[in-house]
């Protein structure tokens, strides 16, 4: 089940408008994107309090609109709409660089981070109900 529904969506969070049919597809994707930035599932974000709770869906929001702004295919795969190609770390699209545009954008949407920082959620050296702990190096 979502965390987060369309009626949370347009009720509470009041995101920007989005098809019903497309809902499910970018609500997905943002879920995704969102537990796996805080390394959690979403039976681990039921455990945590409301206003954590409600920090993470905020966060699902954010990343939804940030589909809706740059496109489902760019933001998650980088995809790029039209001709071009890329060579390296520069990327030419119908004749102009797009090196520092494409460079510049996050995958995760940077009001999703807003809504996340103060959780300690993304921290990595918070443990999240539910994780093993992490090991670093080649030895366990």
């Amino acid at each position: 089940m979502a965390l987060v529904t369309i009626e949370y969506y347009q009720g509470t969070f009041l995101g920007e408008p989005i098809a019903a049919v497309d809902f499910p597809r970018y609500e997905l994707r943002a879920e995704e994107l969102i537990l796996g930035l805080i390394r959690s599932t979403e039976a681990e974000v039921a455990t945590l309090s409301e206003a954590l709770q409600t920090a993470v869906k905020k966060a699902i929001c954010a990343q939804i609109e940030y589909f809706q702004e740059y496109g489902i295919g760019v933001a998650v795969y980088g995809k790029e709409a039209g001709g071009g190609f890329t060579v390296g770390k520069v990327s030419v699209n119908n004749g102009s660089s797009t090196a520092a545009a494409s460079g510049a954008r996050s995958m995760i949407a940077p009001a999703a981070y807003v809504y996340l920082e103060q959780t300690g959620l993304l921290d990595p050296a918070v443990p999240t109900a539910g994780m093993p702990p992490q090991y670093w190096g080649w030895f366990v």
